[in-house]
This record gives C-alpha cells, sequence and structure tokens, in this order.
C-alpha cells in the first residue's frame, strides 16, 4: 500500500530534492496583479493621451463637406466651393492651422437646410478662434 505506480509514498527524499509540489497560488499575487493593473492603466492612458493627433484640418473640411451633401444642384456646388482649404500639405499641418480648425472640427454642427454651420455654431467657432489670440 505504500507504493503507487512505482513511486514509494513514504519516500520523502523527493521533497529535498525540491521536486516538491508548488503552492497553489504564488506569493505577492496580489501585490503583482495591482502593479500590472497599474501599468496596463499607465499605458492606456499614453496611448490615448500621448498617440498620434488627428488632422483637424482634415477633419473639420470633412465635416463641412457632409454638411454641403445635403444640398442639391448648384446651391450644394456653391456650398463645396465655400470651405476653405489649403493646399500646402505643410501649412495645413502648421500648428496655428491645425489650432484654428480644432475649433471649427470642436464646434461644428451642421444646418442641413443650408449646408454650413448653425449660427450658435458659428458663433462657438468665432470665439474659440479669437480666444486662441488671447
Amino acid at each position: 500500500m505504500s507504493e503507487l505506480n512505482g513511486l514509494n509514498l513514504f519516500d520523502l527524499s523527493a521533497a529535498n530534492r525540491g521536486d516538491r509540489e508548488l503552492l497553489s497560488t504564488k506569493r505577492h499575487t496580489t501585490r503583482r496583479r495591482v502593479r500590472h493593473a497599474w501599468i496596463l492603466g499607465l499605458a492606456a492612458a499614453l496611448a490615448a493621451c500621448g498617440g498620434k493627433h488627428t488632422d483637424s484640418y482634415k477633419q473639420a473640411t470633412t465635416e463641412q463637406q457632409a454638411c454641403c451633401e445635403n444640398l442639391d444642384g448648384q446651391p450644394r456646388t456653391q456650398c463645396m466651393e465655400s470651405i476653405v482649404t489649403i493646399d500646402d500639405p505643410a501649412a495645413s499641418r502648421d500648428g496655428d492651422n491645425q489650432r484654428t480648425f480644432r475649433c471649427v472640427e470642436d464646434h461644428f454642427t451642421c444646418d442641413p437646410a443650408t449646408g454650413h454651420a448653425t449660427q450658435e455654431s458659428a458663433q462657438e467657432q468665432y470665439d474659440c478662434i479669437i480666444s486662441l489670440n488671447d
């Protein structure tokens, strides 16, 4: 009875060799989990904040073009032509232009009847742009 599959159950020499079973829970598990949670949380925050910023110029003009799409015929064409565009890619990436178009991006609300920003939205854009110079 003291042997099972050729192993002597009372032989403690295996325990002395380091072949013992491990504890079911590793030590410091809670501390490691908390540390890993903090590291993952920090990494996620840095990825969200420190990641590549969107191109505000591109986003703002895309929103304005989508608003013009609500119109048909000549009014639609006129609406599309009234959107301010920058032909030079370097100028569109310029910090001042990006901040200006970020105001448009953040405060643009489409009026589908006109294809342009609502009056309130246009005022918010204007106020934002003016505040950039303060």
